[in-house]
């Protein structure tokens, strides 16, 4: 088996191919049409693409798929219920793609929208990947619809928006969050070797394990100030990293409203 992590120009977003004897899957295919025209080389390069997974549905990672034609795509089955449904949040991810296409004037010749099929995988299934097998587990907290995916031969976690080196949590749901966290401490704790979050670099288990402890502290202190209503602490928090880059003052701030504090 082999690992390719192609790394976007837009918030260091990566696109991880596993290839094995039969082809391989493509996870999170992104963002710019160059960069997708990159990640079809090279997934023809390693057999083709048997298949494409999402981690979640946020629009900076499902925009991929029209670049790798015929390959069935996996999704949490949290996500295809939702699409499957016609749930306004699926909705709004598109929608959202739409406006940063149009706001950069990014061509998207295929459109913005779901692929046609998504097949939705089970909390703890192990699914074949067009002959690349792994293990998919739910994480919620980022997004109610994360799926994590460990190919365990290769000691390979691929985790979406949680654990990235270059940005704090951004919480959807600070409980599932801090679950998700305590799950992935466990799980770094075996056999994993590599970790690949969604954004930034690639990590060993020793680092993501240090982000996890990092960023369950701060979440701890985030619900312990949302409790007391405590405008002034939180302000004051520390963020667990990334306190210089634009935007990451926001995110807080979003977080903070996520346990009632409005900062």
């Amino acid at each position: 088996m082999r690992v390719d992590v192609l790394t976007s120009g837009i918030w260091q977003t990566n696109s991880t191919i596993v290839s094995g004897d039969g082809g391989c899957v493509v996870v999170d295919p992104a963002y710019f049409p160059r960069e997708l025209d990159a990640i079809a080389e090279v997934a023809a390069a390693r057999g083709g693409a048997a298949a494409v997974v999402f981690t979640h549905g946020h629009w900076d990672h499902v925009m991929g798929h029209a670049a790798l034609p015929g390959a069935p795509v996996w999704v949490s089955a949290a996500l295809a219920d939702a699409v499957a449904a016609g749930d306004p949040r699926a909705a709004q991810y598109l929608a959202d793609a739409r406006d940063f296409d149009a706001r950069w004037y990014v061509p998207r010749p295929a459109g913005h929208a779901w692929p046609a099929t998504l097949r939705g995988v089970d909390d703890g299934a192990r699914v074949d990947l067009g002959g690349v097998a792994a293990r998919a587990m739910h994480l919620r907290g980022h997004s109610p619809d994360g799926l994590a995916l460990l190919f365990e031969p290769l000691g390979l976690l691929l985790v979406g928006d949680h654990l990235s080196p270059c940005e704090i949590p951004f919480v959807d749901d600070v409980e599932a969050y801090r679950a998700t966290l305590r799950r992935l401490l466990d799980l770094l704790a075996g056999d994993v070797r590599e970790v690949v979050p969604g954004h930034g670099r690639r990590l060993t288990a020793a680092e993501a394990a240090a982000i996890a402890r990092d960023d369950l502290a701060y979440l701890d202190r985030l619900v312990e100030v949302g409790a007391r209503h405590d405008v002034a602490a939180a302000r004051a928090m520390p963020l667990p990293r990334a306190a210089d880059v634009a935007g990451m003052a926001d995110h807080h701030r979003d977080n903070c409203a996520k346990v009632g504090v409005a900062v």
